[in-house]
């Protein structure tokens, strides 16, 4: 019996049809040692479809883990055995005969935190390396497309500048050979969507032309942004009975979960497939539900206006000075839309959170439960002074309140 496991932060490969692929042995890395032990002690097969990547370790032939990784995870035992079939189970299925089990969309733990406040939505900005050709950037362009039609809180634009991009598409090195298409990870802790995806020029070149580009950049984005693989509990069912390749890719206590709403059968066209056959895959309406489901464009419930309102100015000037002397109330309001014009009373209680700062410098976090029936709240008052010489700035003792709402709010600007 075979052991897998699956972990919030590997990076996932899209894999070429395995009837191309060439055996994998293992080898050992006498000065690594100790990777190669916490590496078992994790759990995971090193006896076939093991080797050095990319100052990292390639494990089970599609899981890529980064010394960093390796390191992060044993230190907090955060890895679930999961025992798995043994690959004579499926030895003769095919992908046309692989049923059985749920076949359905699935995400990571971590997905991107979509909260925008300008816009309630969150703008993912890709980069194309400008060394990987123009079929590659009309690909890019097609998937946008795609992502931008089904009306989702993600948006995606392509931008010209690396260090600005939310993801960055670049060749992957081709000193070695490599098994894959293109290859991405799952969301950053932070609530970032991953951000790179490295293209195999060997497949993707301006001398070779393949049909699944705009699908298989989707589908690498889909990763970035948290997707798993349609078929991830059995992989034969889109790449076939692979030789030294576990079927099961493994999902850990919460590294695979279900997307609510999709179904559990099989889904043979969808873009989240582990294999391709280059042919195009634009979304199924099950994908559809599944990224809908993720990332609803949803509209706020209501609406915080802050105000600031002056309740003893005792400011004065003379032929020098300028002295602003006053109390100030900070105040938030709720309303139902945006242009503030009919007030809100929430209908259960809610957190409001905030900071409050002094000369530009935090003094506190603010985490306010605002009761049920109010139209306002008010956040505290507290006394304002400068002192501006020649239009010099001498003396400054500044409060400022800020309020950050939460995901069913909308700060008004």
């Amino acid at each position: 019996m075979k052991r897998i496991l699956c972990i919030p932060f590997v990076w996932i490969f899209l894999l070429l049809h395995s009837c191309n692929k060439a055996d994998v042995t293992s080898i050992e890395i006498s000065q690594n040692d100790v990777y190669i032990e916490k590496l078992k002690a994790l759990g995971f097969d090193l006896s076939q479809g093991f080797y050095e990547e990319d100052g990292g370790f390639i494990v089970e032939n599609d899981i890529f883990l980064s010394k960093e990784d390796i390191d992060f995870h044993s230190n907090r035992k955060l890895l679930e055995v999961v025992k798995l079939h043994d690959l004579s189970t499926y030895a003769s299925l095919n992908s046309a005969k692989a049923g059985g089990g749920k076949k359905s969309q699935y995400r990571s733990t971590i997905i991107v935190s979509f909260i925008d406040h300008n816009s309630y939505t969150k703008t993912i900005s890709l980069y194309l390396d400008p060394s990987l050709n123009s079929v590659l950037g009309s690909g890019l362009d097609q998937a946008i497309t795609r992502y931008n039609n089904l009306d989702i809180a993600l948006k995606f634009i392509r931008v010209q500048n690396a260090n600005v991009a939310s993801i960055r598409i670049t060749p992957a090195d081709n000193s070695t050979p490599k098994k894959y298409l293109m290859k991405a990870g799952f969301p950053q802790s932070s609530g970032a969507p991953y951000n790179s995806i490295l293209v195999n020029t060997n497949y993707y070149n301006n001398n070779t032309i393949r049909y699944d580009i705009a699908s298989t950049l989707a589908h690498e984005i889909g990763h970035c942004i948290g997707l798993r693989h349609t078929d991830y509990m059995n992989r034969v069912f889109s790449c076939g009975a692979e030789t030294d390749v576990n079927p099961n890719e493994g999902a850990g206590t919460d590294g695979a979960v279900h997307i609510p709403g999709t179904p559990t059968i099989p889904e043979y066209n969808s873009f989240m497939l582990a294999c391709v056959n280059g042919v195009d895959r634009p979304f199924t309406q099950n994908d559809i539900l599944a990224l809908k489901t993720l990332y609803p464009l949803k509209a706020p419930s209501f609406y915080v206006a802050l105000s600031t309102i002056i309740l003893d100015d005792r400011s004065s000037y003379s032929s020098c000075c300028d002295y602003n002397d006053y109390d100030v109330k900070y105040e938030a309001k709720f309303y139902k839309d945006q242009t503030g014009t009919t007030p809100y009373y929430p209908t259960s209680p809610f957190v409001l959170r905030g900071a409050l700062f002094h000369n530009n410098s935090l003094v506190q976090q603010l985490n306010i439960t605002i009761p049920t029936g109010v139209q306002s709240y008010d956040l505290g008052t507290y006394t304002n002074s400068s002192v501006l010489e020649w239009g010099t700035t001498v003396s400054q003792d500044e409060h400022q309140v800020i309020v950050y709402p939460s995901y069913d709010l909308y700060l008004m600007r």
